[in-house]
């Protein structure tokens, strides 16, 4: 049965398309050989990352991403099995989404700071679905 993770991390520098792009890259390339699928949203220099797969390969990977100097600030929020996929056909989907865009998908009224999404979600992550579902709308 597939597994889902989803967590958040902040930028340990600005990211510019070029970094961005080089994340994406190693990601796909990873990902690819590791049988994971998933999605990654950009807002504010905060990355939310949506990985699936088997769970003890998912679980490698968030350990991996924890030593990545790319990344700190890394907080795991949401990780259950699930019957399916929801990124089945995509190695690592990109997304740059605003704070309100965010609030949005998250049900939070008006625009709040990722901070506050962040701890809005962390107390309730039956958020997290909804998100899901709404990233899945916004790249498809």
């Amino acid at each position: 049965m597939p597994y889902q993770m989803m967590y958040s991390s902040q930028a340990t520098r600005p990211m510019t398309v070029e970094g961005l792009e080089e994340i994406l890259a190693d990601a796909r390339s990873g990902n690819e050989r590791r049988n994971v699928t998933g999605a990654l949203v950009h807002v504010d220099g905060v990355f939310f990352q949506i990985l699936e797969g088997e769970r003890d390969v998912v679980q490698s990977l968030m350990q991996s991403i924890r030593r990545d100097t790319r990344h700190g600030s890394v907080k795991v929020f949401f990780e259950r099995e699930v019957d399916k996929r929801a990124f089945q056909d995509w190695r690592m989907a990109y997304l740059s989404a605003s704070r309100e865009q965010m609030s949005q998908w998250a049900g939070l009224p008006g625009a709040v700071s990722v901070e506050q999404l962040l701890e809005d979600v962390g107390r309730d992550p039956q958020r997290v679905p909804a998100i899901l579902v709404n990233i899945l709308k916004s790249i498809a």
